[in-house]
């Protein structure tokens, strides 16, 4: 039997996926990452810096139940202050039976969405920097249909002398304006998340620790067959457990990212509130454990994630990343054609 996750209580969860390959094997959310990769723009617009200039890239990854999820992006550093990113995300959830009261099939319907986003990053001297996304959401589910705008904030502090960052980030502000039913505005997963991440001098590895649902503090789902008892045997006095430490753990992530010469990346990470969602209790599982593989070449970058689910499902993400300003040939400048344009 699977414990149930929190849930039902937004629409366009799938805002709160992640974007890349190498973000899902840092746990599903990371908000610390700063370099060449413009996939991180999602998790941390702060995060957006002239190394990204013209970097395109492709995600895609399978979701048990043939849910197809992808998102494509791309950063351009315009030679003015700041660096700019955009991309479209999507999910498409498949087709699906359509039946009436008494379960006769009447027909079949799809459903998907899509974001498409565009987000603008400003370094402040060498460690600070700020960002902002702007995304506009549409989604489409059978006969209804609602579109939503949305925005990220984020801050964020990156000291390479001492191989340390951190940032803060507000997630998904707004909502929908055009709602599914007329005057039924429902919320969207807003999340306030906060990281931290730090290395050490000729050690090849880093770690990370994101701190996700600081805006509330229990996210911890309170099974009732936890607390089921006989009515015969109450006892009054018993006092509720407060799982303190359980509730804690929820809000953390924690991974680590080995990087081999900037050749070859591994990453592992444990989500606790991933494994305690999808915990199986007649079977032994680890859906809070996620692993993955980059591999640096070129102008190329490919990432593998690999995140077990229940019931022996895997979630399997990939990435490629392109630097595309690598294939544009520098003018070199002779002695002879110097002289010619004197």
């Amino acid at each position: 039997m699977a414990e149930a996750q929190i849930g039902g209580t937004s629409t366009y969860n799938f805002l709160a996926l992640s974007p890349s390959a190498r973000v899902t094997a840092l746990g599903g959310s990371n908000v610390t990452l700063f370099d060449q990769d413009p996939t991180v723009q999602l998790a941390n617009p702060a995060a957006l810096n002239p190394q990204m200039d013209r970097h395109l890239a492709f995600s895609s990854a399978v979701y048990p139940g043939d849910i197809n999820f992808g998102n494509a992006s791309y950063v351009q550093d315009f030679k003015i202050p700041g660096t700019f990113g955009f991309g479209v995300q999507y999910i498409a959830y498949g087709s699906f039976e359509q039946t009436d009261e008494a379960a006769n099939v009447t027909g079949k319907f799809n459903a998907g969405e899509m974001n498409a986003y565009a987000g603008y990053g400003y370094q402040f001297g060498k460690i600070f920097s700020a960002g902002a996304n702007l995304k506009f959401i549409y989604s489409q589910l059978s006969t209804w249909n609602s579109i939503g705008m949305a925005t990220d904030l984020a801050a964020m502090v990156n000291d390479t002398a001492h191989n340390v960052s951190a940032a803060i980030v507000a997630k998904n502000l707004g909502g929908p304006i055009k709602p599914y039913n007329k005057g039924v505005l429902e919320p969207i997963p807003f999340d306030l998340q906060a990281g931290v991440s730090f290395g050490f001098k000729h050690v090849p590895f880093k770690f990370h620790f994101t701190f996700h649902d600081l805006y509330r503090w229990n996210i911890r789902y309170n099974n009732p067959a936890d607390n089921a008892q006989s009515q015969l045997f109450v006892d009054s006095s018993q006092k509720p457990k407060t799982y303190i430490v359980d509730n804690l753990f929820s809000h953390i992530i924690i991974g680590v990212e080995f990087n081999i010469k900037k050749v070859v990346r591994l990453e592992v990470a444990y989500n606790h509130q991933r494994q305690q969602e999808m915990a199986l209790t007649t079977k032994r599982s680890l859906p809070g454990i996620s692993f993955g593989l980059g591999i640096h070449i070129k102008q190329f970058d490919f990432s593998y994630a690999f995140q077990p689910m229940p019931q022996g499902a895997t979630l399997n993400y990939f990435t490629l990343a392109v630097n595309t300003a690598g294939f544009v040939k520098r003018k070199t400048v002779t002695k002879d054609s110097a002289y010619n344009t004197l």
